[in-house]
């Protein structure tokens, strides 16, 4: 078996490191409302996927016309506002005795790693946002002659 540099080791505990604060992180998410009365938003279903070009951030929308979707991202931060086609009443959540009223969908997320949001790209179909955020590239190899 061949011995391992260190720099490989640092790297692998590194990787596992911010797994398991993403787990962490996304544990603590799940643990939080899904909706804002304040702001009077709701939090979209979503997906974070990670290839080794791109983040790839999904976002259910539906009652959202595309013209209503605001979408600001940084180097290390997605954030989402949709305004609602039409109010969505909701009774009885036991925190609020008469109910209340949403108007849009609100989410700010932080990205697993650093990208370049001067070349991120967005869709939206039928309901469903994807946004494309290219990786800003770290280091690159360089060639021995």
């Amino acid at each position: 078996m061949a011995a391992r540099r260190i720099s490989d080791i640092i790297d692998e505990i590194r990787r596992e490191v911010r797994r398991l604060l993403a787990d962490l992180e996304m544990d603590l998410e799940l643990r939080r409302p899904m909706w804002d009365y304040e702001t009077r938003s709701l939090e979209p279903l979503f997906t974070i996927k990670e290839t080794e070009d791109e983040i790839i951030v999904t976002f259910d929308l539906p009652m959202v016309d595309k013209n209503n979707i605001r979408i600001n991202a940084t180097e290390e931060m997605l954030e989402v506002n949709a305004r609602l086609r039409e109010e969505i009443r909701i009774e009885g959540l036991r925190c609020v005795e008469e109910g209340t009223s949403f108007t849009c969908f609100r989410k700010v997320l932080r990205l697993p790693t650093k990208v370049d949001p001067t070349k991120a790209r967005a869709r939206f179909r039928a309901g469903i946002l994807e946004i494309r955020l290219p990786k800003k590239v770290k280091k690159y190899r360089v060639e021995i002659e």
